[in-house]
């Protein structure tokens, strides 16, 4: 009798173990402040700043041309691609199937500010932008890649 309790108390924890790593996969929503631990309006202030950092970065960005920038790579030799990790959804290298991911032969260069906070409205802007850029500039890039 012992070793069903055993066995049925193993299978019972075996099962609510997989069920809470099975939740559902569903986008996070966007926050306007990290959670963080210590005072909320430093938080706030702080969060504040760091999305005000990507107004300048999102300027800058819309000034740059992707397609020119990947001839001009080429050009010198380089051969490079950018990607970005998303956390758990891991490597992701913007323009390209999944097979091209697996057969290219460039080297890659990740991009800083697309993981999985977003410390507001134009660092939400600027993450979709590069994205944008990537995709171009990866696209551009994809036949010295292959």
């Amino acid at each position: 009798m012992t070793k069903l309790h055993t066995t049925i108390g193993l299978v019972s924890t075996a099962l609510l173990v997989q069920a809470c790593n099975a939740g559902p996969d569903t986008p996070r929503p966007v926050t306007q402040t990290p959670q963080t631990t210590g005072s909320p309006q430093a938080a706030t202030s702080s969060t504040s700043s760091r999305d005000n950092e990507y107004v300048s970065m999102l300027q800058g960005l819309s000034q740059r041309n992707p397609k020119n920038e990947a001839q001009q790579a080429m050009g010198n030799g380089e051969r490079n691609l950018m990607g970005y990790y998303t956390g758990r959804a891991g490597l992701k290298i913007p323009g390209l199937t999944a097979d091209q991911q697996a057969s290219q032969t460039c080297s890659l260069n990740t991009l800083d500010g697309l993981g999985d906070v977003i410390y507001g409205e134009n660092h939400l802007k600027y993450r979709v932008a590069m994205r944008q850029f990537a995709t171009r500039f990866n696209t551009a890039m994809l036949p010295t890649c292959l």
